[in-house]
């Protein structure tokens, strides 16, 4: 649900809408409920988002079996609505694997601006994965993970650590 909530949005307002939904029955909250919440918590896109969060709740227990699977992200970009590559990226990575990173904005100008790539005026897939490539050799020679040198690069451009 934070994943869905912060695509296009903010990463403050998916985290206010995290914060509204952290202790509640999510099984119990209609679709109505859910735009409100993300609404209220300034998140754009609040009704397809709001779909997107049930069916979610509603395969739970397909996406849990995905991520046993090296191809994990290939399934909840295929099976998730809501899901592209930066949102399963962001997921995965969110729940601790580290041989990812989100490939957002921040990452994208660092690595156009140390000339790893050249900057893109559309992330398509496929320049979403070579941007990665990118960023797993950046990290590779630091000596890091893709997820570790992702946070150091989100919190040199932020000066933020969210989460």
């Amino acid at each position: 649900a934070f994943c869905i909530s912060t695509a296009n949005s903010s990463a403050i307002s998916g985290l206010k809408f995290q914060k509204t939904i952290e202790h509640a029955n999510l099984n119990e909250l209609s679709i109505s409920d859910f735009e409100e919440l993300l609404r209220s918590s300034g998140v754009r896109f609040h009704r397809k988002k709001a779909v997107f969060i049930e069916e979610g709740i509603n395969n739970f227990d397909n996406i849990l079996n995905y991520l046993d699977s090296s191809e994990a992200r290939d399934k909840l970009v295929r099976n998730l609505r809501g899901f592209g590559l930066k949102e399963a990226s962001h997921f995965l990575r969110n729940i601790g694997r580290k041989d990812i990173a989100i490939i957002d904005r921040h990452i994208i100008r660092y690595l156009a601006k140390e000339n790893h790539i050249t900057e893109p005026s559309r992330v398509s897939s496929k320049v979403y994965i070579d941007c990665e490539s990118a960023l797993r050799e950046v990290a590779a020679k630091r000596g890091m993970s893709p997820a570790e040198l992702d946070l150091w690069l989100w919190y040199g451009e932020t000066g933020k650590v969210l989460k």
